[in-house]
């Protein structure tokens, strides 16, 4: 397991996005460091958010890619972030899905997970040997 590093910027633009009535979803961009991940920015609307879960459109995550490979985006992807409306901080089996197929690209892809109607967010990840893993306050870092 490795530490989580939040740039406040971009976790300013997690909260300033989810902020509302409906579910919603994004991507987070950043790199892998000796000292853990660093999450450097967030993207939002990169798919769909519903009641029975977040989806993640193949079409969005080329688009986001593309503008990687074409250096209009610094980083990579190292997750993906959405909003669980007044449900609390978990993953759903449509969540735990999402997390998977983007661990196919990197081992170094975490989830994180915000209920702005109580002001709180988790962090997840799959490890191979433990299933599904919300890392510790003390495992993320805000920067």
């Amino acid at each position: 397991m490795f530490g989580v590093n939040i740039a406040n910027e971009a976790l300013r633009k997690i909260v300033a996005y989810t902020r509302s009535s409906d579910e919603k979803i994004g991507l987070l961009i950043g790199v892998m460091a000796q000292d853990g991940l660093w999450v450097t920015d967030a993207i939002s609307g990169y798919g769909p958010a519903h009641s029975s879960g977040t989806v993640l459109l193949p079409q969005a995550l080329a688009r986001v890619a593309d503008d990687i490979l074409k250096g209009r985006i610094e980083g990579s992807i190292v997750g993906w972030y959405h909003s669980h409306i007044g449900h609390g901080i978990f993953l759903s089996n449509v969540d735990i899905d999402t997390q998977l197929k983007l661990q196919q690209f990197s081992p170094y892809v975490v989830a994180l997970v915000i209920d702005p109607t109580i002001n709180q967010f988790g962090v997840f990840m799959y490890e191979p040997r433990f299933g599904l893993v919300q890392l510790p306050s003390s495992q993320i870092r805000i920067i």
